[in-house]
C-alpha cells in the first residue's frame, strides 16, 4: 500500500470540518426560516408527515439503483462477477451501498424526532430531510468527479445524521 501524504490528510480534515460547519450553519439558518407544518398534532398525522419526508431519501436511493442498472447497458456488464464494470458503475455501486447505510440511520432517527418534537419545532425534520438529500446528491456527484470530492457530501450527511439522531435521543430521554 502506498504511503499517504500527510498534507493530503490535513486538507481532507479541513474540507470535512468545513463542510460539517457549513451544514450546521445552514441547518440553523433554515430552521429559523422554515415554518412548522400545521395540522399534525395527532400521532397518525405525524406518521403521515414522516412518510412524506422519507419519500425523498427513498427517491434518491431509487435514482442511485437506477444509475447502477443503467450503467450496465452500454458496458454490457450484466454479470456482476465476471463482466468488467465502468467507473461510473463502480462509483455508483459504492455510493448506493453507503447511501443505504446512511439512510438506515436517518429514517428511524427522523421518525423518533417527528414523534417527539413539539409542534412549533416540526420545521426541523423538513430541513433535516432536505439537507440529508442534498448531502447524498453531493456525495454521488463529488465521487463521480474524484474520490476526494465525495467528502463534502459525506460530511453533510454525517452532520445531519448526528443532529437528528442526537436530538431524537435527547427528546427520548427528556
Amino acid at each position: 500500500m502506498a504511503e499517504r501524504d500527510p498534507s493530503l490528510m490535513v486538507r481532507a480534515a479541513v474540507v470535512n470540518l468545513g463542510a460539517a460547519a457549513v451544514t450546521l450553519l445552514l441547518f440553523a439558518v433554515l430552521v429559523s426560516v422554515v415554518a412548522a407544518p400545521v395540522g399534525i398534532a395527532d400521532p397518525g398525522a405525524r406518521m403521515a408527515f414522516w412518510g412524506r419526508l422519507v419519500l425523498w431519501p427513498a427517491l434518491v436511493l431509487f435514482a442511485m439503483a437506477g444509475g447502477v442498472m443503467a450503467a450496465r447497458v452500454p458496458t454490457q456488464a450484466f454479470n456482476p462477477i465476471d463482466d468488467p464494470e465502468s467507473r461510473f458503475q463502480r462509483v455508483s455501486q459504492r455510493v448506493l451501498a453507503n447511501s443505504v447505510e446512511q439512510t438506515l440511520i436517518f429514517v428511524p432517527a427522523l421518525a423518533a424526532l417527528v414523534g417527539s418534537l413539539p409542534l412549533p419545532d416540526l420545521g426541523v425534520p423538513v430541513v433535516a430531510t432536505g439537507l440529508f438529500v442534498l448531502g447524498r446528491l453531493l456525495f454521488w456527484g463529488g465521487y463521480l468527479i474524484h474520490p476526494f470530492l465525495r467528502a463534502p457530501g459525506m460530511a453533510m450527511t454525517l452532520s445531519v445524521n448526528l443532529v437528528v439522531l442526537g436530538w431524537a435521543v435527547l427528546r427520548t430521554l427528556a
